[in-house]
């Protein structure tokens, strides 16, 4: 948990790109709380504030972690993060008591998921790194390196839904395989990072659009938790 709480006030950092203040802005970061079941009665710092979805006002990215389900029969087995700005969050708490798809491909129980929207993605069937993103990988390595020592890291490839099945895998351990040699330029131990692609098998958004195909051809750092 207190890994997981110094990625959340880190990541801050990363998202400023180059800020050297590990605080927020003068008005926190609105968060957009939504669940899976919908209509999930939440808590923040225990006390009741709705059922999802809800929105919150939160002073930084630490705070993130303390809405939870107020039912505790009903824990969170997947909490993701999407960061869809300096200012704003989406917050997906997936709640029950079997592990999701994604967590259970990795060998997981409970997963953390950090997403950065189309700040991550890929051009159509590449896997070059696109410039915007290596500022944020470059942070993501010293976060690694200095508050996660030891710690294995899933480094995940996804696609779209357009191309074979055979060349979506391949691509998608292509872009994870892009993000993680980055990651080791930087200093991570490859020996913690374990890259794995999925091709189009867990979508980000709808494949119906040039926006949501988008979204999907992208990256995600996965940890326990």
């Amino acid at each position: 948990m207190l890994r997981t709480r110094a990625i959340l006030v880190c990541l801050w950092a990363c998202l400023a790109l180059g800020c050297t203040s590990m605080a927020p802005e003068v008005g926190g970061i609105q968060a957009t709380v939504e669940s899976s079941p919908e209509g999930v009665p939440v808590t923040f710092h225990g006390k009741t504030v709705g059922e999802t979805p809800v929105e919150l006002r939160l002073r930084d990215l630490d705070e993130a972690m303390e809405v939870q389900p107020r039912d505790p029969k009903f824990p969170v087995v997947e909490r993701r993060i999407r960061v869809l700005g300096p200012d704003r969050i989406q917050l997906l708490l997936r709640v029950g008591e079997e592990p999701t798809a994604l967590a259970k491909k990795l060998g997981l129980s409970r997963v953390v998921v950090f997403e950065y929207g189309d700040r991550a993605t890929f051009d159509i069937d590449q896997f070059d790194l696109r410039s915007d993103l290596k500022p944020l990988l470059r942070r993501q390595a010293e976060l690694l390196n200095e508050s996660f020592a030891g710690l294995d890291v899933h480094v995940c490839g996804h696609t779209d839904a357009t191309g074979t099945a055979d060349h979506n895998a391949a691509l998608s351990v292509r872009r994870a395989r892009s993000v993680a040699d980055f990651l080791i330029a930087e200093g991570v131990t490859e020996s913690r990072l374990h890259v794995q692609g999925f091709g189009a098998d867990f979508p980000a958004a709808l494949n119906d659009s040039p926006q949501g195909r988008s979204l999907n051809r992208r990256t995600e750092i996965v940890l326990p938790n």
